[in-house]
């Protein structure tokens, strides 16, 4: 198992740091489309790779679906990888019902938004425990309460996004691949959780 990081920008990097911190003999592969952002040393046991992140894990062979994919580029990883490895689709705006049911919207644009348990700004090294570190709330899990979410016409399909390290998080590429082969013609809404925090894009398949 490897740990894929998408995207070296100041989120990647801070990854790649605590990564090789607590797992110094760990393999670690970063895919990155802005080569200047690949100019500097790496750590060892580090590979880059010069590529767009979404084309590079929907065509490569060299990775394995126990694969740790740590989302860290500018938009919504799962949601375009969707649209890369199916036809006939394409992004669709958002129904206005998601504001009502999605905690603490944010629309980035017509078909995307964030959600958050948080009214606040998190810490970057929360663990993420039973209890808000914050303010030590129980909440139900954010990707649990969004998989639950019924509109009208379309339906729900959620990417849980693991911690591996405080701040640090992903999902196995072989839960992208059977999330993307739940995709049939029809409406959706694709989501990337973890337990507080949410990214929403919605989509049609003709």
């Amino acid at each position: 198992m490897k740990y894929v990081i998408a995207g070296y920008g100041r989120f990647g990097r801070i990854a790649l740091e605590r990564l090789k911190k607590v797992f110094p003999d760990r393999e670690a592969l970063i895919i990155e489309n802005d080569r200047e952002k690949l100019s500097e040393k790496l750590p060892s046991g580090t590979v880059a790779v010069n590529m767009d992140t979404v084309a590079f894990l929907s065509h490569t062979e060299a990775l394995e679906p126990d694969d740790l994919i740590l989302p860290m580029v500018p938009f919504h990883l799962a949601a375009s990888y969707i649209m890369k490895t199916s036809q006939n689709i394409h992004e669709i705006s958002l129904p206005d019902e998601i504001a009502t049911k999605a905690p603490n919207p944010i629309r980035i644009n017509s078909s995307t938004l964030l959600a958050s348990r948080a009214d606040f700004l998190c810490p970057d090294d929360c663990p993420e425990g039973e209890r808000c570190t914050i303010t030590g709330r129980r909440e139900e899990p954010l990707y649990r309460k969004l998989a639950a979410i019924t509109i009208p016409g379309f339906s729900v399909l959620v990417q849980q996004s693991y911690q591996i390290l405080p701040g640090v998080g992903g999902y196995p590429l072989g839960d992208l691949i059977k999330l993307s082969g739940k995709v049939a013609v029809g409406r959706y809404i694709v989501a990337t959780s973890c337990k507080c925090h949410a990214v929403l894009t919605a989509i049609e398949k003709n």
